[in-house]
Protein backbone atom coordinates (compact mmCIF):
# COMPACT_ATOMS: atom_id res chain seq x y z
CA UNK A 1 0.00 0.00 0.00
CA UNK A 2 1.19 3.66 -0.90
CA UNK A 3 0.94 5.79 2.88
CA UNK A 4 -1.82 8.10 2.53
CA UNK A 5 0.20 11.11 3.14
CA UNK A 6 2.32 10.16 0.02
CA UNK A 7 0.72 11.52 -3.35
CA UNK A 8 1.99 12.17 -6.94
CA UNK A 9 0.76 13.26 -10.09
CA UNK A 10 2.49 12.38 -13.76
CA UNK A 11 2.63 14.77 -16.35
CA UNK A 12 4.28 15.05 -19.66
CA UNK A 13 6.40 17.69 -21.32
CA UNK A 14 6.59 17.59 -24.96
CA UNK A 15 9.63 18.94 -27.40
CA UNK A 16 10.98 18.31 -30.95
CA UNK A 17 14.15 16.86 -30.29
CA UNK A 18 17.10 18.11 -32.07
CA UNK A 19 19.10 14.98 -31.18
CA UNK A 20 16.25 12.57 -33.16
CA UNK A 21 15.75 15.01 -36.20
CA UNK A 22 13.13 17.53 -34.32
CA UNK A 23 10.61 14.78 -34.10
CA UNK A 24 8.34 15.27 -31.27
CA UNK A 25 9.75 13.62 -27.98
CA UNK A 26 7.38 13.52 -24.63
CA UNK A 27 9.08 13.76 -21.70
CA UNK A 28 7.59 12.19 -18.59
CA UNK A 29 8.05 13.28 -14.87
CA UNK A 30 6.22 13.28 -11.56
CA UNK A 31 5.13 16.21 -8.69
CA UNK A 32 5.23 14.27 -5.43
CA UNK A 33 3.91 15.86 -2.11
CA UNK A 34 4.94 14.23 1.35
CA UNK A 35 2.29 16.03 3.48
CA UNK A 36 4.11 14.72 6.30
CA UNK A 37 6.90 16.81 5.48
CA UNK A 38 5.43 19.36 3.63
CA UNK A 39 8.01 18.28 0.77
CA UNK A 40 7.05 18.50 -2.94
CA UNK A 41 9.53 17.10 -5.51
CA UNK A 42 9.35 17.12 -8.95
CA UNK A 43 11.23 13.78 -10.12
CA UNK A 44 12.45 13.55 -13.26
CA UNK A 45 13.17 10.10 -14.40
CA UNK A 46 16.02 9.49 -15.51
CA UNK A 47 19.19 8.15 -14.48
CA UNK A 48 22.00 10.45 -13.20
CA UNK A 49 25.41 10.55 -11.55
CA UNK A 50 28.01 12.70 -11.04
CA UNK A 51 30.69 11.29 -13.75
CA UNK A 52 33.93 12.76 -12.14
CA UNK A 53 34.78 12.61 -8.32
CA UNK A 54 35.84 16.32 -7.33
CA UNK A 55 39.23 17.00 -6.75
CA UNK A 56 40.02 16.57 -2.42
CA UNK A 57 43.69 18.76 -2.69
CA UNK A 58 41.31 21.82 -4.20
CA UNK A 59 39.75 22.05 -1.05
CA UNK A 60 42.46 21.17 0.92
CA UNK A 61 44.85 23.71 -0.58
CA UNK A 62 42.16 26.51 0.40
CA UNK A 63 41.79 25.16 3.59
CA UNK A 64 45.60 24.47 4.88
CA UNK A 65 45.88 22.85 8.27
CA UNK A 66 47.94 26.33 9.70
CA UNK A 67 45.01 28.75 9.10
CA UNK A 68 42.49 26.28 10.45
CA UNK A 69 41.08 27.20 14.11
CA UNK A 70 40.22 23.59 14.74
CA UNK A 71 43.43 22.37 14.48
CA UNK A 72 46.29 22.52 17.16
CA UNK A 73 48.37 25.32 18.34
CA UNK A 74 45.97 27.39 17.08
CA UNK A 75 42.52 25.90 18.58
CA UNK A 76 42.83 26.94 22.25
CA UNK A 77 43.37 30.02 21.30
CA UNK A 78 41.06 31.16 19.19
CA UNK A 79 38.04 28.99 19.62
CA UNK A 80 35.24 30.94 22.00
CA UNK A 81 34.52 29.13 25.74
CA UNK A 82 30.83 29.05 27.51
CA UNK A 83 31.05 31.39 30.61
CA UNK A 84 31.58 29.62 33.98
CA UNK A 85 27.68 29.31 34.49
CA UNK A 86 27.45 26.77 31.93
CA UNK A 87 30.84 24.41 32.48
CA UNK A 88 33.81 25.59 34.36
CA UNK A 89 35.74 24.10 31.88
CA UNK A 90 35.16 26.25 29.24
CA UNK A 91 33.94 23.69 26.81
CA UNK A 92 32.88 20.14 27.16
CA UNK A 93 35.25 17.46 26.05
CA UNK A 94 34.94 13.40 25.23
CA UNK A 95 38.00 11.78 24.03
CA UNK A 96 39.27 13.76 21.32
CA UNK A 97 36.08 15.44 20.55
CA UNK A 98 35.19 19.22 22.52
CA UNK A 99 32.64 21.09 21.66
CA UNK A 100 32.67 25.03 22.16
CA UNK A 101 30.41 27.88 21.20
CA UNK A 102 29.42 29.09 17.74
CA UNK A 103 31.62 31.98 16.95
CA UNK A 104 29.42 32.96 14.34
CA UNK A 105 25.80 32.02 16.32
CA UNK A 106 22.79 30.74 13.94
CA UNK A 107 20.56 30.72 17.15
CA UNK A 108 20.93 31.58 20.86
CA UNK A 109 22.23 27.53 21.81
CA UNK A 110 24.38 26.93 19.02
CA UNK A 111 26.93 24.88 19.78
CA UNK A 112 30.26 23.07 17.51
CA UNK A 113 31.72 20.01 18.08
CA UNK A 114 34.40 18.84 16.39
CA UNK A 115 35.30 15.02 16.18
CA UNK A 116 39.46 15.36 16.69
CA UNK A 117 42.56 17.03 15.99
CA UNK A 118 42.31 15.43 12.88
CA UNK A 119 42.30 18.18 9.84
CA UNK A 120 40.80 16.09 7.25
CA UNK A 121 38.90 12.57 7.44
CA UNK A 122 37.17 11.61 4.05
CA UNK A 123 34.17 9.76 4.06
CA UNK A 124 36.07 6.11 4.28
CA UNK A 125 37.12 7.08 7.36
CA UNK A 126 34.29 8.10 9.26
CA UNK A 127 33.76 5.36 11.08
CA UNK A 128 31.37 4.47 14.04
CA UNK A 129 34.27 4.74 16.44
CA UNK A 130 35.54 7.95 15.02
CA UNK A 131 32.42 9.73 14.91
CA UNK A 132 31.04 8.53 18.15
CA UNK A 133 32.16 10.92 20.73
CA UNK A 134 31.31 13.77 19.01
CA UNK A 135 27.95 12.82 19.19
CA UNK A 136 28.20 12.48 22.74
CA UNK A 137 29.86 15.14 23.59
CA UNK A 138 26.58 16.85 22.21
CA UNK A 139 24.51 14.50 24.35
CA UNK A 140 26.60 15.67 27.73
CA UNK A 141 25.91 19.68 26.29
CA UNK A 142 22.21 19.22 25.90
CA UNK A 143 21.80 17.49 29.18
CA UNK A 144 23.68 20.54 31.18
CA UNK A 145 21.81 23.10 28.97
CA UNK A 146 18.28 22.02 29.97
CA UNK A 147 19.75 21.44 33.82
CA UNK A 148 20.10 25.81 33.15
CA UNK A 149 17.15 26.16 31.48
CA UNK A 150 14.48 23.68 32.03
CA UNK A 151 11.98 25.41 29.76
CA UNK A 152 14.08 24.07 26.43
CA UNK A 153 12.40 21.38 24.36
CA UNK A 154 13.44 20.78 20.86
CA UNK A 155 17.37 20.09 19.87
CA UNK A 156 19.36 19.02 16.35
CA UNK A 157 22.62 17.71 15.53
CA UNK A 158 24.02 19.38 12.14
CA UNK A 159 26.34 18.94 9.62
CA UNK A 160 27.64 20.62 6.46
CA UNK A 161 30.45 18.22 5.40
CA UNK A 162 32.71 19.69 2.73
CA UNK A 163 32.12 22.97 1.26
CA UNK A 164 29.68 21.73 -1.81
CA UNK A 165 27.38 21.48 1.23
CA UNK A 166 27.92 24.47 3.27
CA UNK A 167 31.08 23.57 5.12
CA UNK A 168 32.87 26.66 5.69
CA UNK A 169 35.74 24.56 6.76
CA UNK A 170 37.14 21.16 5.62
CA UNK A 171 37.88 20.20 9.46
CA UNK A 172 35.29 17.76 10.30
CA UNK A 173 32.46 18.52 13.00
CA UNK A 174 28.57 19.51 14.00
CA UNK A 175 26.82 21.79 15.26
CA UNK A 176 24.24 21.75 17.80
CA UNK A 177 20.88 23.75 18.03
CA UNK A 178 18.82 23.97 21.17
CA UNK A 179 15.48 26.32 22.12
CA UNK A 180 11.87 26.41 23.33
CA UNK A 181 10.66 25.63 19.58
CA UNK A 182 11.33 24.14 17.06
CA UNK A 183 12.97 25.10 13.88
CA UNK A 184 10.74 25.28 10.69
CA UNK A 185 11.03 21.32 9.63
CA UNK A 186 10.69 19.66 13.10
CA UNK A 187 7.35 22.01 13.95
CA UNK A 188 5.88 20.79 10.71
CA UNK A 189 7.03 16.88 11.77
CA UNK A 190 6.34 17.13 14.92
CA UNK A 191 2.75 18.72 14.16
CA UNK A 192 2.27 16.46 11.09
CA UNK A 193 2.64 13.39 13.91
CA UNK A 194 0.32 15.18 16.85
CA UNK A 195 -2.53 15.44 14.17
CA UNK A 196 -2.07 11.96 12.73
CA UNK A 197 -2.47 10.34 16.26
CA UNK A 198 -5.38 12.55 16.60
CA UNK A 199 -7.43 11.20 13.51
CA UNK A 200 -6.04 8.17 12.97
CA UNK A 201 -5.25 7.14 16.32
CA UNK A 202 -1.48 5.59 15.66
CA UNK A 203 1.52 6.48 16.01
CA UNK A 204 2.75 8.05 12.58
CA UNK A 205 6.10 7.01 12.51
CA UNK A 206 5.35 3.03 13.05
CA UNK A 207 2.54 3.34 10.48
CA UNK A 208 4.88 4.73 8.49
CA UNK A 209 7.74 2.14 9.00
CA UNK A 210 5.41 -0.82 8.34
CA UNK A 211 3.96 0.80 5.42
CA UNK A 212 7.24 1.38 3.41
CA UNK A 213 8.19 -1.80 4.80
CA UNK A 214 5.45 -3.57 3.12
CA UNK A 215 5.74 -1.62 0.15
CA UNK A 216 9.38 -2.49 -0.31
CA UNK A 217 10.15 0.28 -2.25
CA UNK A 218 11.69 3.03 -0.30
CA UNK A 219 12.35 0.77 2.77
CA UNK A 220 16.30 0.34 2.70
CA UNK A 221 17.28 -1.94 6.28
CA UNK A 222 17.13 -2.06 10.22
CA UNK A 223 20.13 -1.51 12.11
CA UNK A 224 19.46 -2.19 15.44
CA UNK A 225 17.41 0.91 16.89
CA UNK A 226 17.24 2.61 13.68
CA UNK A 227 14.81 2.20 11.01
CA UNK A 228 15.73 3.29 7.09
CA UNK A 229 14.43 4.39 3.97
CA UNK A 230 14.58 6.94 1.49
CA UNK A 231 12.03 9.70 1.32
CA UNK A 232 9.00 9.86 -0.93
CA UNK A 233 9.33 13.10 -2.08
CA UNK A 234 13.14 14.10 -1.31
CA UNK A 235 15.00 17.49 -0.69
CA UNK A 236 18.09 16.64 -2.50
CA UNK A 237 18.65 16.60 -6.00
CA UNK A 238 20.10 12.68 -6.25
CA UNK A 239 17.58 11.54 -2.93
CA UNK A 240 17.74 11.70 0.86
CA UNK A 241 18.10 9.01 3.30
CA UNK A 242 15.72 9.33 6.15
CA UNK A 243 16.68 7.11 9.95
CA UNK A 244 14.00 7.04 12.46
CA UNK A 245 14.39 5.58 15.96
CA UNK A 246 11.15 4.03 16.91
CA UNK A 247 11.05 3.51 20.64
CA UNK A 248 13.38 6.44 21.37
CA UNK A 249 11.57 9.53 22.30
CA UNK A 250 14.48 12.13 23.56
CA UNK A 251 17.75 12.88 22.68
CA UNK A 252 19.00 10.88 26.17
CA UNK A 253 16.46 7.73 25.21
CA UNK A 254 19.98 7.11 22.82
CA UNK A 255 22.10 4.82 24.40
CA UNK A 256 25.57 4.38 23.21
CA UNK A 257 24.91 0.95 21.88
CA UNK A 258 22.08 3.14 19.46
CA UNK A 259 24.32 5.69 18.97
CA UNK A 260 27.21 3.11 17.11
CA UNK A 261 24.30 1.61 15.32
CA UNK A 262 22.92 4.77 13.51
CA UNK A 263 26.65 6.10 13.12
CA UNK A 264 27.20 2.40 11.31
CA UNK A 265 24.20 3.18 9.23
CA UNK A 266 25.82 6.55 8.67
CA UNK A 267 29.34 4.37 7.18
CA UNK A 268 27.34 2.37 4.81
CA UNK A 269 25.40 5.66 3.34
CA UNK A 270 28.72 7.23 2.97
CA UNK A 271 30.59 4.30 0.76
CA UNK A 272 27.06 4.79 -1.46
CA UNK A 273 27.85 8.87 -1.45
CA UNK A 274 31.28 7.37 -2.78
CA UNK A 275 30.73 4.62 -5.18
CA UNK A 276 28.47 7.57 -6.78
CA UNK A 277 31.25 9.82 -7.00
CA UNK A 278 29.58 12.43 -3.98
CA UNK A 279 32.08 13.89 -1.56
CA UNK A 280 29.89 16.14 0.75
CA UNK A 281 27.06 16.37 2.45
CA UNK A 282 23.80 17.83 4.93
CA UNK A 283 22.75 15.78 7.84
CA UNK A 284 20.30 17.14 10.27
CA UNK A 285 19.70 14.30 13.47
CA UNK A 286 16.00 15.75 15.40
CA UNK A 287 15.36 15.10 19.02
CA UNK A 288 13.20 16.44 22.03
CA UNK A 289 15.06 16.90 25.07
CA UNK A 290 11.71 15.23 27.37
CA UNK A 291 10.09 12.32 26.19
CA UNK A 292 7.62 12.63 23.25
CA UNK A 293 5.95 9.58 22.58
CA UNK A 294 4.93 10.97 19.49
CA UNK A 295 8.14 12.17 18.20
CA UNK A 296 11.58 9.55 18.00
CA UNK A 297 14.55 10.97 17.41
CA UNK A 298 15.14 10.92 13.53
CA UNK A 299 17.52 12.52 10.77
CA UNK A 300 17.77 13.36 7.07
CA UNK A 301 20.55 12.89 5.14
CA UNK A 302 21.26 14.64 1.85
CA UNK A 303 24.49 14.28 -0.79
CA UNK A 304 25.56 17.63 -2.03
CA UNK A 305 27.73 18.21 -5.05
CA UNK A 306 28.17 20.99 -7.40
CA UNK A 307 27.70 20.22 -11.19
CA UNK A 308 31.14 20.45 -13.56
CA UNK A 309 32.82 21.91 -15.86
CA UNK A 310 30.87 25.21 -14.06
CA UNK A 311 30.90 24.37 -10.45
CA UNK A 312 27.29 24.87 -10.41
CA UNK A 313 25.39 24.49 -7.46
CA UNK A 314 22.78 21.42 -7.29
CA UNK A 315 20.22 23.92 -5.68
CA UNK A 316 18.50 26.95 -8.14
CA UNK A 317 15.14 28.76 -8.13
CA UNK A 318 12.99 25.89 -7.20
CA UNK A 319 14.67 24.83 -4.12
CA UNK A 320 15.56 28.11 -2.76
CA UNK A 321 12.27 30.19 -3.70
CA UNK A 322 9.55 27.69 -4.50
CA UNK A 323 10.13 25.25 -1.64
CA UNK A 324 9.89 22.85 -4.29
CA UNK A 325 13.10 19.72 -5.33
CA UNK A 326 14.14 19.30 -8.44
CA UNK A 327 15.65 15.52 -8.45
CA UNK A 328 16.80 13.82 -11.62
CA UNK A 329 16.46 10.42 -9.82
CA UNK A 330 13.58 8.06 -8.60
CA UNK A 331 13.52 7.50 -4.84
CA UNK A 332 12.88 3.94 -5.41
CA UNK A 333 16.08 4.05 -7.65
CA UNK A 334 18.23 4.96 -5.21
CA UNK A 335 16.40 2.76 -2.39
CA UNK A 336 17.73 -0.35 -4.70
CA UNK A 337 21.31 1.09 -5.24
CA UNK A 338 21.75 1.46 -1.51
CA UNK A 339 21.04 -1.49 0.02
CA UNK A 340 23.67 -3.68 -0.95
CA UNK A 341 25.44 -1.50 1.26
CA UNK A 342 23.42 -2.08 4.51
CA UNK A 343 23.75 -5.72 3.14
CA UNK A 344 27.54 -5.46 3.20
CA UNK A 345 28.78 -6.79 6.96
CA UNK A 346 31.91 -5.77 6.48
CA UNK A 347 30.35 -2.14 6.70
CA UNK A 348 28.90 -0.01 10.24
CA UNK A 349 31.40 -1.40 12.12
CA UNK A 350 34.05 0.41 14.26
Amino acid sequence: MTFAAFTKEVSLGRYLDPFAGFKEKESVFEIRRDEITGVTSRILPYRFRVVKRPDINEYLDKSPVEKCPFCPPQFERITPRFTAEVTSRGKFQRDEAVLFPNAFPHDRHNGVAVFSSRHYLGLDELTAKVMLPGFLVCQDYFARMLELQPDLRFCSINWNYMPPAGGGLVHPHVQTVIGERPTRFMKTIYESAVHYAQEAGHDLWRDLIASEKEEGERYIASTGAGEWMVSFAPRGMVGEIAFILPGRSSIFALTERDLLEILGGFTRVFAYFLAGNLISFNMALYATLREEGRFPVQGRIVPRFTILPLGTSDINYFEKLHDEVICPVVPEQVCRDIQPYFQDDRLGEG
